[in-house]
């Protein structure tokens, strides 16, 4: 039994495929989620865990499960270097934010107060530690000889995958901490995500201009349909930018209309104080 995607060399069919660790490791996300709900005996934070939050962070479950499950997890695995971009982009730039804002501020604050993790959640939403991290993460597992070496095993894809989604969250971090641990106000998060953008050029240019498949794993990997080993390449490098950059322009414009009404509120709260 499969119990993670990976390449397995396989003629591509549509007929499904069960991928048990898959299945476990979303469940116990989920589990963690409720009893971490279940703990909050107060009548705050009974509120704070309301249903818009938990809707918010099943909706980011959901998009993690579709990246690592049949059918997108299983052609990322090993038949398509496009849909290998697609886990990318669910687990490190898209997911990540449902997750965090389903956690209500006071649950991270208080996660932030525990010696244990104080340190790591306080310096993590600096800035620094969440570039180093995904971009670390990012052209590592994007070299052409890690790919086809990890991805050829189901401990080898599994690695890439949690690889991705931890970069994800500590991506995000210095976005979505709440006040008490954030360290950046909105222009030095905008700042922080244009910066974001700048690393992942260098992959994306890699698979969208280079005159072969630089993968042996996506190259001689069974055909799925009439898509060409060379052209699923260089939509995969699309992806990465054309999909990737407006997911931050996106969020870069929230926060600057969050910053905008911040402002036009102190003003106010300034111009009534006088």
């Amino acid at each position: 039994m499969n119990w993670w995607c990976s390449a397995t060399n396989t003629p591509w069919s549509w007929e499904w495929r069960a991928y048990p660790g898959v299945w476990l490791v979303v469940g116990f996300i989920a589990l963690l989620y409720f009893q971490s709900r279940k703990r909050a005996l107060s009548a705050d934070a009974a509120l704070a865990w309301g249903s818009g939050r938990v809707l918010t962070f099943l909706l980011g479950l959901l998009l993690v499960w579709s990246a690592l499950d049949w059918p997108i997890g299983t052609l990322g695995g090993g038949y398509l270097a496009s849909m290998h971009s697609v886990q990318w982009l669910l687990l490190s730039q898209v997911a990540p934010p449902f997750l965090m804002l389903g956690v209500p501020p006071e649950a991270w604050r208080k996660l932030g107060a525990a010696p244990r993790w104080k340190s790591v959640l306080h310096r993590a939403a600096g800035g620094i530690f969440g570039l180093v991290v995904f971009n670390a993460v990012l052209l590592v597992t994007h070299v052409p000889s890690v790919t086809d070496a990890l991805m050829a095993s189901q401990l080898g894809s599994f690695a890439i995958d949690t690889a991705w989604f931890l970069s994800g969250l500590a991506l995000w971090w210095p976005v979505l901490a709440p006040p008490g641990i954030a360290r950046l106000n909105e222009p030095l998060k905008i700042g922080y995500l244009f910066a974001a953008t700048i690393v992942p050029t260098v992959p994306a240019a890699m698979l969208t201009f280079s005159g072969l498949p630089v993968y042996k794993l996506y190259e001689l990997a069974p055909r799925v349909g009439s898509i060409q080993a060379h052209s699923d390449q260089q939509m995969a490098g699309l992806l990465m930018k054309a999909v990737a950059d407006p997911i931050m322009w996106v969020w870069m414009v929230i926060l600057f209309f969050r910053w905008s009404a911040m402002e036009r509120r102190a003003d106010e709260a300034e111009a009534a104080a006088q």
